[in-house]
């Protein structure tokens, strides 16, 4: 899973969320981009943003992750 970080200053929370995600090896890679707000983004899909406090960045990575496995699990060749 690719994570891209696109900030315009870097937060003390978002700090927080990019070592979570560190430390639980959610990411193979982690990109920062100069942007013009402070966002996360995991495989395409918006995990957290500062002005959105109602979400858990980390439950938001793992859904992410599933919708990923999903994809996958449909490109399989059927057996029957």
């Amino acid at each position: 899973m690719i994570v891209e970080v696109i900030y315009n200053n870097i937060t003390t929370e978002m700090l927080e969320i990019i070592r979570k995600i560190r430390r639980k090896a959610l990411a193979s890679e982690i990109i920062f981009y100069k942007g013009k707000k402070n966002v996360i983004i995991a495989d395409n899909m918006k995990i957290w943003e500062e002005s959105d406090k109602s979400k858990d960045p980390l439950e938001e990575i793992y859904d992410a992750k599933i919708i990923e496995l999903v994809k996958q699990i449909g490109k399989l060749p059927s057996v029957y």
